[in-house]
């Protein structure tokens, strides 16, 4: 169940980053029927920006703590508790 919380709120996020970027070009380009919506997703471009590099990207915080590593690069067993292939 939780891993289909977090899959619906990346899907979320990715939708929303998305639609953000569109209307922030649309802004930049000048079109002339930007609502409400549009603005707010423009302006959320920096928020939606931070979050992807505080969660995702390789740049988080316990990505210098081996969460980013390849599983031959580990030293102990991997966090979902499934065995390593010999």
């Amino acid at each position: 169940m939780r891993r289909a919380l977090l899959l619906a709120a990346a899907f979320a996020w990715m939708v929303l980053f998305i639609e953000a970027v569109r209307a922030a070009a649309a802004w930049w380009r000048g079109e002339a029927q930007l609502g409400a919506l549009d603005y707010l997703l423009a302006g959320a471009l920096p928020l939606l920006l931070w979050v992807w590099w505080r969660r995702f990207s390789m740049f988080r915080k316990d990505c210098g703590k081996g969460a980013c590593l390849l599983p031959e690069e580990q030293d102990g067993p991997p966090r979902s508790g499934a065995r390593r292939p010999q």
